[in-house]
């Protein structure tokens, strides 16, 4: 079988980590294109070895025929100049999360549409993600919790919020469907908030914190276990707890929760690619051989998360 030929628009340090993985996963980098007026595009080209290069991202689009799939990845308020013309073409499509900010343009999306088009959660795919679901339909899920850290100055906007923590909201939206708010509560000094979502299988409990020297974190509870990934890409399993007796040099008893299982998404001698984009790589060759979407986010699911984000931010 051919090796199949993605096309790439935007040249950016993200594209850097897409081109690594869709090679890994079998395809020949075929054409490259960035946004207007870029520098980087003869540069970015000749290091990925692609042979089709071109100054207008659009005559990468009118020349469809040439190549099997495409990577979106300019600067988020560029893609709408892309996005049309990429939903006519109608072959599987890689777009850089978030799509856009701005619900209202995302709320045409359905359920349903455009399937060939995925949005670039790569979260989803991390190996303590994957842990994490298991565990919430394996065990007797009582309650979660995640903190979303960010630098935020809130006289400035909220761009780093909607353009970044879109990943944390689209791993809950990914983990527990049917999310609804219950109670959203200002930091003072607008320094975060504090969501509670309510869900078919128990409470989640958001913070999120920013400006902390924090990193993220989701803990999921069930009756007798705690699956804790701090941050994302590490995921440790607990129940029960270890004794550990007085000694001289230390004479008071401890309690430290047991330790019986570890999962790690980060980088390996064996995988030196960027964690989940391997992966994510590979689901958008298999829609080109006629699968079906099975993990990553699709334009609905984008939709949501800025939904969800605009409400917490108002």
């Amino acid at each position: 079988m051919k090796k199949p030929k993605l096309a790439i628009i935007g040249t950016g340090n993200i594209a850097q980590f897409h081109c690594e993985a869709f090679k890994k996963a079998g395809f020949i980098i075929s054409h490259g294109a960035a946004s207007y007026n870029s520098k980087n595009v003869e540069s970015f080209c000749k290091k990925h070895e692609i042979k089709n290069i071109y100054s207008d991202p659009m005559k990468i689009l009118k020349n469809s025929s040439e190549w099997d799939a495409i990577l979106l990845s300019t600067p988020t308020k560029h893609n709408i100049d892309y996005i049309e013309e990429i939903f006519s073409i109608n072959k599987p499509a890689l777009i850089e999360k978030p799509v856009a900010t701005n619900p209202q343009y995302l709320s045409k999306f359905k359920k349903n549409s455009h399937k060939n088009i995925r949005v670039a959660y790569n979260r989803r795919f991390y190996a303590t993600t994957q842990r994490a679901k298991n565990f919430i339909e394996k065990e007797e899920f009582i309650n979660a919790r995640m903190e979303l850290p960010e630098i935020v100055n809130p006289n400035k906007g909220y761009e780093s919020v909607l353009l970044n923590s879109a990943h944390g909201i689209d791993l809950l939206n990914y983990l527990f469907p049917s999310l609804k708010i219950l109670k959203n509560i200002h930091f003072e000094n607008d320094q975060g908030r504090m969501v509670i979502f309510k869900t078919k299988n128990g409470i989640i409990n958001l913070t999120m914190n920013w400006n902390s020297s924090s990193n993220f974190i989701l803990h999921l509870e069930a009756k007798t276990l705690r699956l804790e990934m701090k941050p994302f890409e590490q995921c440790n399993i607990f129940k029960g707890m270890e004794v550990i007796e007085p000694t001289e040099k230390l004479p008071l008893r401890r309690y430290i929760p047991k330790k019986i299982e570890s999962v790690s998404s980060f980088p390996s001698h064996d995988n030196l690619i960027k964690p989940g984009f391997y992966e994510q790589a590979m689901e958008i060759k298999s829609l080109l051989e006629g699968e079906e979407p099975k993990i990553s986010a699709s334009l609905y699911d984008a939709y949501i998360a800025q939904k969800f984000l605009r409400n917490i931010l108002v």
